[in-house]
């Protein structure tokens, strides 16, 4: 007789939310809005703190030295009069060759200001306007399910089966899964506890293959994550944390 195949399933992975999940993470993303509410036209201010993204990541690295950090040249090459030749201090006189370079480029880093109120009202502005592209998810626990038959089944950690997850999730909510998971990019934000719990798990090893696919603790979900997701699966506690009061502690520092 031909023994079926016993799996274990790991511990949590992704599902759809419920309803009553859903309607918490739109109202949370509500209010959130409503905290920031001003009447003057807030794009300036998501373009200006995605700017201030973009630099925080520039480095010039062309560096040159100076005629005082070349080493050498601390000693006047002959006497300032009698030799009968251009007077000279330094060997490492930019007129020399082997000398320091003047008004060469230095390294920078730049870091443009903008406002804690700013980010944050940018922020707000910009999670209400991707509403509509903010599907919410919660974790399941497969303890109680622990066992699968694998001629029906596909193996979990495989990428194939990160795949199901994500069609069964994206069909849900009435979008074509295949066009989603090829050609656009899905964030999924979770809080840290919930990504302690998803570390140890198969689920992320699943999606290491899905180029599309990109997970991030809330606390470090920056302006452009939520620019450049076409797509953002959400928790419920998640959205509670993005959706406080102040978020000037989001604001990004080098």
């Amino acid at each position: 007789m031909n023994k079926t195949k016993i799996a274990t399933i790991p511990n949590y992975w992704i599902i759809a939310g419920t309803p009553i999940e859903k309607e918490f993470v739109l109202r949370r993303l509500d209010s959130h809005f409503k905290l920031g509410f001003s009447k003057t036209n807030p794009d300036y201010l998501i373009h200006k703190a995605f700017c201030l993204y973009r630099k925080t990541n520039w480095v010039r690295n062309a560096s040159t030295k100076t005629k005082s950090e070349v080493r050498g040249g601390g000693k006047k090459p002959w006497p300032q009069k009698g030799r009968g030749r251009a007077r000279a201090g330094s060997i490492r006189s930019p007129l020399w060759r082997g000398g320091g370079v003047t008004f060469g480029p230095k390294t920078i880093a730049y870091n443009p200001k903008l406002n804690n109120r700013e980010y944050d009202r940018a922020f707000r502005v910009l999670l209400h306007e991707k509403q509509k592209r903010i599907l919410a998810i919660s974790l399941f626990d497969g303890v109680t399910n622990s066992k699968i038959d694998l001629s029906n089944s596909l193996y979990p950690g495989k990428t194939k089966y990160a795949k199901q997850i994500f069609s069964e999730i994206f069909e849900k909510n009435n979008i074509d899964a295949n066009k989603v998971l090829t050609k656009q990019l899905v964030t999924i934000v979770v809080s840290a506890q919930e990504y302690k719990i998803l570390e140890c798990t198969l689920f992320l090893q699943s999606i290491k293959n899905l180029k599309n696919v990109n997970v991030v603790i809330d606390n470090k979900l920056s302006i452009n994550d939520v620019i450049r997701s076409s797509w953002i699966l959400m928790t419920a506690y998640s959205s509670y944390n993005l959706t406080l009061k102040d978020l000037s502690w989001k604001k990004v520092k080098r």
